[in-house]
């Protein structure tokens, strides 16, 4: 089953502009410029020789016809799968070869159950599959699910969000204020920290971010899910789950270079 859910995309026109008379001091801007990217190229390239549990899926059939900057690139064009971050909740081994996306809502019903089974791939492949939490509420900031996800991505910003995600599932047909202090307190996260948080609505780039993410994806119901670059609409049973997750595991023994 399905849970419908919109966003609204967004763009930033791109405006260039120059004058003769600072035609010099931009032409210096640029050396410095250009010495300090080589700099964090080279950082860069540092970076990229060391283990790294960050990840987007590129359509590699994108290509841009202009040759010049004078527009920006669409992002429902540009990804072909999930953005994988440490600014999103994760569990699970941080370089597991398994890597299950979830895009969910915590009014979701059908989301709830599915995580059962989620909980018990986690259980059963250990050191094997991560999980990582995507928001996908309704995409208005005075409805109740949007209001749960700013809650728990203000557990998340004290290290809490899981405890708190499961105490919502457990409240989900009371998405009050009052719900939610209570379940701060229960877990016992700063309760002048996450008064802030959710005061001045701190995480909600992040909610929009994940609803712009999934709209891009061509996401219109949830629960929905990918096993690394695999799509999963709607409720997927353990056994199917499981027979997934272990063609994941095959593929990556293959690509474990030989010693």
């Amino acid at each position: 089953m399905l849970k419908s859910s919109k966003g609204n995309k967004y763009t930033v026109p791109l405006f260039v502009s120059a004058s003769l008379g600072t035609f010099l001091v931009i032409g210096v801007l640029l050396l410095f410029w250009k010495l300090e990217w080589g700099y964090r190229n080279m950082e860069a390239n540092i970076a990229m020789s060391q283990p790294s549990s960050e990840k987007i899926y590129i359509n590699t059939d994108y290509t841009e016809d202009d040759p010049y900057i004078t527009k920006n690139p669409s992002l429902k064009d540009m990804l072909a799968g999930p953005i994988i971050t440490d600014l999103d909740p994760s569990t699970g081994d941080k370089y597991a070869p398994v890597v299950i996306v979830y895009f969910a809502d915590f009014e979701c019903d059908f989301c709830r159950k599915q995580e059962q089974i989620l909980k018990r791939i986690l259980q059963n492949y250990k050191y094997k599959t991560k999980l990582v939490w995507k928001d996908y509420p309704e995409n208005d900031q005075g409805s109740a699910s949007f209001r749960a996800a700013l809650a728990a991505r203000c557990a998340f910003e004290q290290g809490a969000f899981w405890p708190y995600h499961d105490f919502l599932y457990e409240y989900n047909a009371d998405f009050s204020r009052e719900t939610f202090d209570k379940i701060a307190d229960t877990i016992s996260i700063d309760r002048g920290n996450f008064d802030e948080c959710l005061d001045a609505s701190r995480p909600k780039k992040a909610i929009y971010d994940n609803i712009e993410e999934a709209d891009a994806l061509g996401i219109n119901g949830i629960p929905f899910m990918y096993v690394n670059d695999q799509e999963v609409m709607g409720e997927i049973s353990y056994e199917d789950l499981e027979k997934m997750v272990k063609i994941e595991l095959e593929k990556a023994d293959k690509n474990v270079p030989a010693e």
